[in-house]
């Protein structure tokens, strides 16, 4: 069945409108001398989407001048073209003509039948693109430039739907609570007037009189306030189910770009939808359209392996591309899956050498999941050419971007060698309104997004413990790093602070905060409250900063700031790095190679980050079928394991090694949180050497026994 296009063009028009802001904003940045690389890279993201979505949609006019305008943005982007007045001009040339050519199509509503693209201009660009550039300009016809693009007339040209399809039932919902809205402001207005007529009757009541009718009208006023406050919450979520639409609207056009896409790379690709009836805040649509092309774009590309390569490896001709949605709790859960080829961590890791994002000597010790982060670096790709779709390095930033910090989202990946690589979305189910925890640090108020909250406790501060160089404390089996509210925001209160020495010693508060990089507790003064609460969207002079991502009102009307959690978690990571000590010489450096296992991200560092300050070589592994694994493959002088993970347990690992001929006199400490003497019992059993509780952990007694057991 063939798709009517005609729809998706008209939203293209608004999305493309804002590309043309973001490249015209850029340009007068350029013209000022204001440039800087990051301005750069936004102007060619936004010229390679324009082009992306005008060629999905065969507006081949829009697509050719935006291929040679993104041009342009590269070799800038690449240091291979200087930035000057005539190359400025040249570029609001071009998005002039865009802007017409968008305006064409939103007079035709959508029908999308525009003019060959201008081909002067065309060849221009072109010539630009290769340091051809003419040093008087000619003008345009078709698009006339004749005066400088400013920061208010590029917004002007940014337009919203303003219509909305409804269906009549949701309409007649909202009509018939806004009726009871009004029966129940009567109700209260006629207590106002109650209470009015109430006044020149006081003095002829005698003291239980007044009691009485002073317990009546609050019981009444009480159960009216009650009811109204049922009814505005109702009438809210009615209303923001008008805004509601399913997401078929945002797959039908990305699963018809894959179709495409992979039969001009000579691909065959089924694209399977699941969930397209579930229904989000359409704000959220237009904002996912473009990563969900960028992850879809790279799936096609990168994931999927070729026909030839898919048989000899056991698999069908046609790969899959899953995309799947789902509620999930409080929010929307998206998967983007193929089944391709997997990531290639070898060629991440060549590539990460190549750009400086670490250094030789470390890159082979990355594990799978740090490869993961790489990929989002701005300009990573592993493409060994640069074509119309790869090697750009463009797409997965901005992906990221756009789910973490404008959508406050989370983003992981997960890939399996010949198996395919799952890109896992998960969003809150509006952004006007979330449910926020709001807490108190020295009469500065903040919240965090609920989502990101695993949980509020309290600890003394004889629980807290030194490890690694930095405050942690032993949370259900795992190690967690503690750092204040008042240090990490700087505020100056050396109340708040754990340095501090006049804090409170018989009671902590702490906020455990998690994303997909692992866990944090944050000390705060007090917990104020947790609800839905309305988003307020920063002013525009204070949304370039990252931190905050917006405001609320308490209950007194006072402002909240929502903070961004892993922007937060990213500056206690950076702020909690241990300062540089000279290690005590106990052994030469590199002396010993120590296989550590822990499905806790957090655990793992902090005990990687003790062996290493002491001359390690540390190797890191997730679970125990992960551990067992690499020990096959590399032989380790000691190896420290978990008791409770996923797959294969601790017990099991050990047993496992013990039965290897390499590892029968190995060193293997259990460092668990089981203390309990059965399972201290059933680590001798298994063949573990030392058996360390987490809660008597010292990094000292650790660093001792394996110097026992090694020499």
């Amino acid at each position: 069945m063939a798709i009517d296009l005609k729809k998706f063009v008209l939203r293209f028009i608004d999305e493309a409108n804002g590309h043309l802001h973001t490249v015209n904003e850029g340009v007068f940045l350029l013209s000022s001398g204001q440039n800087t690389d990051a301005q750069i890279g936004e102007m060619f993201r936004a010229a390679h989407t324009l082009k992306g979505g005008a060629r999905m949609l065969k507006l081949q006019s829009i697509a050719d001048v935006t291929h040679q305008l993104e041009e342009i943005l590269s070799e800038l982007r690449d240091k291979k073209l200087a930035p000057d007045q005539n190359l400025g001009t040249l570029i609001l040339q071009a998005t002039d003509y865009l802007s017409n050519q968008l305006a064409q199509l939103s007079a035709s509503e959508g029908n999308n039948q525009l003019p060959p693209a201008d081909e002067a201009l065309c060849e221009r660009l072109s010539r630009a693109s290769r340091g051809e550039m003419q040093t008087e300009p000619a003008k345009v016809a078709t698009a006339p430039v004749e005066k400088p693009v400013t920061l208010d007339t590029a917004e002007s040209s940014i337009k919203q739907a303003s219509s909305v399809r409804i269906k009549l039932e949701k309409l007649d919902d909202l009509i018939n609570i806004l009726g009871e809205v009004v029966a129940s402001h009567d109700r209260l207005e006629q207590q106002v007037q109650a209470l009015s007529s109430l006044g020149p009757r006081l003095v002829q009541m005698d003291a239980e009189q007044l009691r009485l009718q002073i317990q009546q009208f609050s019981r009444s006023l009480k159960e009216d306030f009650q009811v109204q406050h049922l009814q505005m919450y109702e009438l809210y979520d009615v209303a923001t189910t008008i805004r509601l639409l399913p997401m078929s609207m945002l797959f039908e056009p990305v699963s018809m770009q894959v179709r495409e896409l992979a039969a001009s790379l000579n691909k065959q690709v089924d694209c399977r939808i699941l969930g397209g009836e579930v229904e989000i805040d359409r704000q959220l649509i237009d904002r996912l359209s473009e990563p969900l092309t960028h992850l879809l774009r790279n799936a096609v590309d990168h994931g999927l392996d070729e026909p030839a390569e898919r048989l000899a490896s056991g698999k069908s001709a046609r790969g899959t591309i899953t995309l799947t949605t789902q509620q999930d709790g409080r929010g929307i859960l998206l998967r983007v899956e193929d089944d391709g080829r997997g990531l290639d961590y070898p060629a991440i890791r060549a590539k990460a050498v190549a750009r400086g994002l670490v250094n030789t000597n470390a890159v082979e010790k990355l594990s799978d999941l740090e490869c993961n982060e790489l990929i989002f670096h701005p300009g990573f790709s592993t493409s060994k050419i640069v074509t119309e779709l790869s090697g750009r390095g463009v797409g997965l930033d901005i992906v990221r971007k756009t789910i973490v910090a404008d959508l406050q989202g989370t983003l992981q990946v997960h890939s399996r060698q010949g198996l395919g690589t799952t890109f896992i979305i998960r969003l809150p189910i509006s952004l006007a309104m979330m449910r926020i925890l709001q807490f108190e640090q020295q009469n500065h108020l903040f919240g965090l997004a609920a989502q990101y909250v695993v949980e509020v406790v309290k600890y003394s501060r004889d629980e807290i413990r030194d490890i690694a160089g930095r405050p942690a404390i032993i949370l259900h089996n795992e190690f967690i790093p503690v750092i204040s509210a008042a240090e990490l925001l700087r505020i100056n209160d050396r109340q708040g602070s754990l340095s501090s020495p006049t804090a409170v010693a018989s009671s902590l508060l702490l906020i455990i905060i998690q994303n997909q990089f692992g866990k944090m507790a944050m000390l705060v003064d007090s917990l104020l409250d947790e609800r839905n609460m309305m988003i307020k969207p920063l002013p525009k002079h204070m949304q370039q900063q990252t931190l905050v991502s917006g405001m609320v009102l308490s209950a007194d009307n006072q402002l909240v700031s929502i903070l961004q959690v892993p922007v937060l978690m990213a500056m206690a990571q950076k702020q909690g790095q241990p300062k540089t000590t000279t290690p005590k010489p106990q052994m030469q450096q590199n002396s010993w190679h120590v296989l550590i296992v822990d499905d806790s991200l957090n655990t793992r560092e902090i005990e990687k980050n003790v062996l290493e300050a002491h001359g390690y070589q540390v190797t890191l592994a997730e679970d125990g079928f992960s551990g067992l694994q690499k020990a096959r493959l590399t032989q380790f002088d000691a190896v420290l394991t978990d008791v409770e993970m996923p797959v294969m347990d601790g017990f099991s690992l050990t047993k496992a090694l013990r039965a290897e001929e390499n590892y029968q006199h190995i060193p293997i400490i259990i460092v668990t949180s089981r203390a309990k003497e059965e399972d201290r019992r059933r680590g001798i059993q298994v063949g573990a050497d030392a058996y360390i509780a987490k809660g008597d952990f010292e990094q000292d007694s650790l660093i001792e026994t394996l110097k026992m057991l090694l020499c």
